[in-house]
């Protein structure tokens, strides 16, 4: 779905026309507007289009040297990502960049925030893992210009390429390096599964298809043939992370 489409909130109003405090997202699809299903919040909150977020985005890529890679949007749930124009971290494994990945939403499940993350260079796939990179979550009224000067002056400070975020970017490279190390034998795999049981076995056999065409037989093979399905053909930010995870996990086990 187009994540750009207009949207609006509309009042929910009770079977005898009388204010319930509920208003429901609405999206316009070939100039009809359609609601959301299944979502309502208070007439208070403030929905942020996915536009705007863009917007924005752009605005701070322009000013800190990143490009945008990736737009996903599920109905819901919007994801921005872009990747550093400028720093790279060469590894064994090969280029890694860092990224930044703003999320919104419009069922309240994802807040306006912001997230580093790992991108290998020549596929552009993307490593993500709660665990290593936090979020930087933004508080916004109705009239978002009225902070916007604050809110970009904090993005630039999460995003300060001498801060910390940077460099848990280049502790997460280092502990990943082991796994390029490590072959796809029947215990990594087990290992690997037992670690994920959320994940399908049909989501599971897709990433080994994925692999089989790989040139390269190592775990450090595996894991981007997983990402490229949870990143690319199948987006799902959360069986990302968790994939990621696990092979962080088997790196120092």
């Amino acid at each position: 779905m187009d994540p750009y489409l207009p949207v609006r909130t509309k009042e929910v109003l009770s079977e005898n026309e009388l204010p319930t405090g509920l208003a429901r997202p609405e999206i316009q699809i070939d100039g009809i507007w359609e609601p959301i299903k299944n979502v309502a919040f208070s007439t208070q909150y403030n929905l942020l289009s996915n536009e705007r977020v863009r917007e924005i985005g752009d605005r701070f890529a322009h000013r800190m040297g990143y490009n945008r890679v990736k737009e996903h949007f599920n109905g819901k749930q919007f994801t921005l990502v872009y990747m550093s124009d400028g720093i790279t971290e060469q590894t064994s494994a090969g280029e890694m960049r860092p990224g930044f990945m703003f999320n919104n939403s419009y069922d309240k499940s994802m807040a306006f925030r912001m997230q580093i993350l790992c991108l290998v260079e020549v596929c552009k796939n993307g490593m993500t893992s709660n665990r290593w990179f936090k979020f930087h979550k933004f508080t916004h009224n109705a009239n978002l210009d009225d902070n916007l000067e604050k809110m970009e002056a904090e993005m630039d400070h999460f995003a300060d390429p001498m801060g910390g975020q940077l460099d848990k970017f280049r502790e997460f490279c280092s502990a990943m390096l082991p796994v390029s190390q490590m072959e796809v034998n029947k215990s990594n795999l087990a290992n690997l599964r037992d670690r994920i049981p959320r994940m399908t076995a049909n989501n599971f056999g897709k990433i080994m298809d994925l692999y089989l065409k790989r040139n390269d037989d190592s775990m450090w093979s595996l894991l981007n043939a997983g990402t490229e399905h949870y990143w690319h053909n199948k987006p799902n930010l959360s069986m990302n992370r968790q994939w990621v995870d696990a092979f962080i996990d088997i790196a120092k086990s």
